[in-house]
């Protein structure tokens, strides 16, 4: 009995660390379950991360969407939307 609780608390385990990655946590849950946790956590690590978690991060790790970030009209990288400066070349973001 003490063997079937571990080995659903790993992969239960794996099932967590996918849904993290944005891949379906339920899937890696019940491949774990059927083959092992083991198996189930080689196969996590070998995916890539995909949704959410695949999008760019700014420094602060927040996500980089049209939302949030724009184009510098100068040198054209990415800078806070809020931003009045651009904080790659300096030039102004907002007209005075």
């Amino acid at each position: 009995m003490e063997y079937l609780v571990v080995w659903l608390f790993f992969c239960a385990l794996v099932g967590v660390w996918a849904s993290k990655k944005g891949r379906s946590g339920v899937g890696a849950f019940l491949i774990s379950c059927f083959l092992s946790p083991l198996i189930g956590a080689i196969i996590v690590a070998l995916m890539s991360p995909g949704g959410a978690a695949a999008l760019p991060r700014d420094e602060l790790g927040d996500p980089i969407t049209p939302d949030t970030h724009v184009k510098c009209p100068d040198c054209k990288e990415l800078v806070r939307r809020e931003a009045r400066k651009c904080k790659h070349c300096g030039a102004s973001l907002i007209p005075q």
